[in-house]
């Protein structure tokens, strides 16, 4: 399988991964958290396995097949917390 993956314009931590057959309704659809949002294409890959993926791809197969897309939340992305001024 190639999954499409998609980040959300707004919330950058969430990422959205379809497949070909679904790519197209999933454009067309508000699957972000936050609505109104858009999607920026990150690219399309082959199955990785378990060791290299960054998303759990059984997961993300059931969930393509019962609605046509997988979301996921990167936690990665947030920002690193700054030391507080206070502080040595």
């Amino acid at each position: 399988m190639e999954f499409h993956v998609f980040q959300c314009k707004i919330d950058r931590d969430y990422f959205i991964v379809t497949d070909e057959k679904h790519v197209d309704s999933v454009l067309n659809r508000n699957v972000c958290v936050t609505q109104g949002d858009e999607l920026i294409k990150v690219g399309v890959y082959g199955e990785m396995g378990i060791e290299r993926v960054a998303f759990d791809e059984g997961l993300a197969k059931r969930s393509i097949d019962s609605q046509g897309f997988y979301r996921f939340e990167a936690k990665s992305f947030d920002p690193v917390a700054e030391r507080p001024l206070a502080m040595p």
